[in-house]
């Protein structure tokens, strides 16, 4: 029910972006995390600054859910962090490009005083072993994905376990939950850093933090039916594009959370 009304408030806010649009219009469906932070929308806007005629709108949806809307016709554009979806997604529609014009990085969050780990995989272990409670997304999102590859390493499934607590939400509600409960999540940094004030959740220390990388993707289905669409994706690639990405994480973070190749 709440996935519904969030696709139905994202369906009003797409239709309400395009009253009155007097260019070409570029539908872009984009990670929540991206879109709630602020992120995106300022490295959009830098691009219609230089680009009369063109109006991208922005539809925030989860990894699954955005690569479907895609899929059905209501976007032109992807901005999403799910590898194994957009393998998948180039199998059905090989016309597609993609490329990768930023990277994050996940963090794992937890109740204040608890100990870190060598690896996020090491973490998680210790979390099934002493029954600490955690807090999934289970969403379909790009982080929930990431999740399910950290316990598939360690190797546990924790589906059935009465400690892992699914929200079947975002990260910001995702976030509430594990503070209210105390729990361990994962998160992407852009997402903790915009919703961290007021939480009493820490950022948990991590020695090897490679399996925690996050590279996001832009991928266009159709470049040649919509040139604009894939002149945004070049955009982003180009000196302007990365130049827009630093100044946006200097707005909202004032460091490099986004960070460009």
């Amino acid at each position: 029910m709440r996935r519904l009304a969030a696709l139905c408030m994202a369906a009003v806010s797409l239709l309400a972006a395009c009253g009155g649009a007097s260019g070409e219009r570029v539908v872009i469906a984009a990670g929540t995390t991206l879109v709630d932070s602020g992120f995106l929308q300022l490295v959009v806007d830098a691009y219609e600054r230089g680009h009369d005629g063109v109006e991208l709108s922005i539809v925030g949806l989860g990894s699954a859910e955005a690569i479907a809307y895609a899929e059905a016709g209501s976007a032109d554009v992807i901005v999403t962090h799910n590898k194994d979806l957009l393998d998948q997604l180039i199998d059905r529609v090989p016309r597609a490009h993609r490329t990768s014009p930023f990277a994050s990085t996940f963090v794992v969050l937890g109740p204040p005083g608890m100990q870190g780990a060598a690896s996020p995989v090491d973490l998680f272990a210790s979390v099934a072993q002493h029954g600490v409670p955690f807090v999934s997304r289970d969403d379909g999102s790009g982080t929930n994905a990431k999740e399910r590859e950290i316990w598939a390493l360690v190797p546990h499934d924790p589906s059935g376990d009465d400690w892992y607590v699914r929200t079947g939400s975002g990260m910001g509600a995702t976030l509430l939950v594990a503070n209210e409960k105390g729990a361990v999540t994962l998160s992407e940094l852009g997402a903790w850093l915009t919703a961290r004030d007021g939480l009493r959740l820490s950022e948990l220390p991590i020695t090897d933090t490679a399996l925690l990388d996050n590279p996001y993707e832009v991928t266009v289905l159709f470049p040649a039916e919509l040139p604009e669409a894939a002149d945004f994706q070049g955009w982003l690639m180009t000196e302007s594009g990365r130049a827009a990405i630093v100044a946006a994480n200097d707005e909202l973070f004032g460091r490099q959370v986004y960070r460009t190749p």
